[in-house]
């Protein structure tokens, strides 16, 4: 690879020029594997909740520690261990990453009490924050640029789905193997994905070439997605301000720190009204009458309209009308809960209503994790998308507890749906403050 400038080849051209390959598919496969597993896992606790209190005969604000364990670990993986694909490689990170959720996840199948459930599902998040950058990363640096955005949203919303699914899968375990049992299926599947990456899926191409040119693996996954390349063929190398970091200084100095501070405001408040949906919703609707069955399956709904909603808002998104979507989103979505209530249970009006509700949350913070890679310029655009993420995990985190909080309280399922109303209000008013002119960056 010591050949001269002149004879290198561009990588990232060779990539975007060529049909997608066998391997690059298998890469973006697995990538959404793990995303599905990782909105599975996120969601299955909230499910067990309602079961897991009546069998131990405590109230479900118990709980609300053990929900807010697994955000706060991923803020903790995100921030901490995720960066180290930057050194240790992403196909790496992502192998520790399902060992660790794998094997949390199972070990939440034998607590005993909500302290067990804390520390499990602390280092359920610790492995979950790691694996999500890593999943974008390990994509994005294989998939041609002309694929790119679709594939990172459609891969990006399969966390939805698996959020969705689980309400109909968690059902069936509990009826046949009990709340244990949907912990320990939700530890074997990354198991097998972690074996799957070891046996099939190799390094990032990119990251060998950037990294380590000299590795020998480089040859042969060439060979995987370009077998006419000769495998001796050098490749240039990023200029050294290509690659060089970024504090989170940057973030918040004069030239960035109003469309950072928007941006950390919107996704805080966006994800406090999500998480406490996601944790609390089949509590509330049980509580509000829904048979338990039908609250599972409801409480989940607001990811299938989070998926809807995510791809109907980046429509707006690539026309420039980014804005006015989102506001009017976030005030529907702010008045489906305040006039929730209003809807016999389990009926089509409720059931449409939570769709839509996922549409203005879920959905939206998919359109906002798109801005948070826009909003910035290439030289800090991963620093700029790495804190939004975490910043934003620090409203989630606080959100079960909230949640737990209202019902301790006393407050009706239909009170506290409506509070919800009021973080997305503020969206609304958030998204007013965003200039357009950031989403060209």
């Amino acid at each position: 690879m010591a050949a001269n400038a002149e004879s290198a080849v561009d990588l990232s051209r060779l990539l975007d020029e060529r049909a997608i390959s066998a391997l690059q598919a298998l890469v973006a496969v697995l990538s959404a594997l793990i995303m599905f597993v990782d909105g599975y896992d996120v969601q299955v606790m909230a499910l067990a909740v309602p079961l897991v209190s009546h069998e131990w005969s405590l109230t479900p604000p118990h709980f609300s520690l053990a929900l807010s364990a697994v955000l706060f670990g991923i803020c903790v993986g995100a921030a901490f261990l995720a960066p180290l694909g930057d050194r240790a490689g992403r196909r790496r990170l992502l192998i520790i990453a399902m060992t660790v959720i794998g094997l949390a996840t199972m070990a939440t199948s034998t607590a005993g009490s909500p302290a067990q459930f804390v520390l499990w599902r602390l280092l359920t998040g610790i492995g979950l924050g790691m694996s999500i950058p890593n999943c974008n990363a390990w994509t994005a640096e294989y998939v041609p640029v002309r694929s790119r955005p679709t594939i990172l949203v459609v891969m990006n919303a399969a966390i939805g789905a698996g959020s969705f699914c689980a309400g109909f899968i968690a059902p069936v375990i509990f009826a046949h193997w009990g709340w244990r049992g949907a912990f320990v299926i939700g530890g074997v599947t990354p198991l097998i994905i972690g074996l799957l990456i070891v046996l099939s899926a190799p390094e990032s191409l990119k990251f060998l070439v950037l990294r380590r040119p000299q590795d020998p693996r480089i040859a042969s996954i060439l060979a995987r997605i370009a077998p006419d390349v000769d495998p001796a063929t050098p490749f240039q190398r990023p200029p050294a301000t290509a690659v060089s970091r970024w504090s989170l200084v940057d973030l918040l100095g004069p030239i960035y720190r109003r469309r950072t501070f928007v941006l950390w405001g919107v996704v805080v408040a966006d994800l406090f009204a999500l998480y406490v949906l996601i944790s609390w919703l089949p509590t509330l609707l049980q509580s509000a009458g829904w048979p338990l069955n039908a609250a599972l399956r409801g409480a989940v709904l607001i990811q299938a309209g989070g998926v809807a909603g995510g791809i109907l808002l980046s429509a707006f998104l690539s026309r420039g009308a980014t804005i006015p979507a989102l506001f009017v989103a976030y005030l529907i979505t702010a008045a489906c809960l305040v006039l929730f209530h209003l809807a016999p249970a389990a009926s089509a009006a409720s059931w449409i209503a939570l769709l839509v509700i996922g549409g203005g949350t879920s959905g939206a913070q998919l359109c906002l994790n798109a801005l948070a890679t826009a909003y910035y310029p290439p030289a800090i655009k991963a620093t700029g998308m790495s804190w939004a993420g975490v910043v934003g995990n620090f409203g989630a985190f606080l959100a079960p507890v909230a949640g737990g909080w209202g019902i301790e309280q006393g407050y009706s399922s239909g009170s506290i749906l409506a509070m919800l109303a009021v973080p997305l209000v503020l969206c609304a008013l958030g998204v007013l403050f965003m200039r357009r002119e950031w989403q060209w960056n």
